[in-house]
């Protein structure tokens, strides 16, 4: 990689953190931690097998999180029979996900994030650990995808 390679690839990971961190509370995540992801594998940038790998990593991590995390939450809640005290109630809280896993609780009810961790991390393990064996030097898989 030449030198104006090595500037784009360090100016695009540059921008890529600057943006996710300024969109962090919205959409800037995933390119943060893409960014993050360019600037640790940085010096091995010449190396596909190591590069690829890594990003296809995170954004494999946010596809899965995305999928099984709760995403939208309703809340309802109804007055106890017999009492006009607002703090004595029944209340119910649902929250859905694209997959449909159901996440319910009663009361005050925030749901758990970390099968959602879970599974983005586990999801992203396997993936890199594909990728690499596809990329690596030698493979049958890299040597195909050279020629």
């Amino acid at each position: 990689m030449g030198r104006a390679g090595s500037i784009a690839y360090w100016a695009g990971a540059a921008v890529l953190m600057l943006f996710g961190f300024v969109a962090i509370f919205s959409i800037g995540a995933p390119f943060f931690l893409t960014g993050a992801a360019m600037v640790v594998v940085g010096p091995f940038r010449d190396r596909r097998h190591v590069v690829w790998p890594a990003l296809l990593s995170v954004w494999s991590f946010v596809v899965a999180y995305v999928l099984v995390a709760p995403l939208g939450c309703t809340s309802s809640s109804l007055p106890l029979v017999g009492t006009t005290d607002l703090a004595q109630q029944a209340g119910r809280t649902t929250c859905t996900n694209v997959l449909g896993i159901d996440y319910s609780g009663g009361g005050v009810y925030n749901p758990p994030l970390m099968p959602a961790l879970i599974v983005g991390l586990s999801v992203a393990a396997v993936v890199a650990l594909v990728a690499r064996r596809a990329l690596r030097p030698g493979s049958h898989a890299a040597h195909n995808a050279s020629a």
